[in-house]
């Protein structure tokens, strides 16, 4: 619907129309305004401060941590196998966590699997299976 082709009264009732609309919104907005406060409320009487960030590593919101490690991704997964041993990334990537390397990645695998292919102290002897030769 072009407006150059309506009339001024078609006109004044589109503009009434969004009017009305517009204070249907704002009401709306003012009542998720006041159930906003009602749970802050709340959680200031569970003693958590309103609007504070999810846990470290969670992805609904706030701002994400990075762990924190001694050695690179690389020189622990080369420090948790021996030379000549062979291993999976999967396979790698649980035995660094057990031996304490912190990660937050939803992708930890493919971050061990990119490792090990890019780092020339391991040799890729087939899909998914790698081998420490330095």
């Amino acid at each position: 619907m072009a407006l150059k082709n309506l009339s001024t009264v078609d006109l004044q009732k589109e503009l009434e129309r969004r009017q009305k609309s517009g204070r249907k919104l704002e009401s709306r907005r003012a009542k998720l305004v006041q159930e906003i406060a009602e749970i802050d409320a709340e959680l200031g009487a569970l003693g958590i401060a309103p609007g504070a960030a999810p846990a470290a590593g969670r992805r609904s919101g706030g701002k994400r941590t990075r762990a924190k490690n001694a050695v690179s991704l690389p020189d622990a997964i080369a420090s948790a196998m021996d030379i000549g041993a062979e291993a999976s990334p999967s396979e790698m990537s649980a035995l660094v966590q057990k031996n304490g390397y912190k990660t937050t990645a939803a992708n930890f695998n493919m971050m061990v699997s990119n490792a090990m292919a890019k780092d020339e102290r391991f040799k890729r002897l087939g899909r998914g299976l790698y081998k420490r030769v330095k």
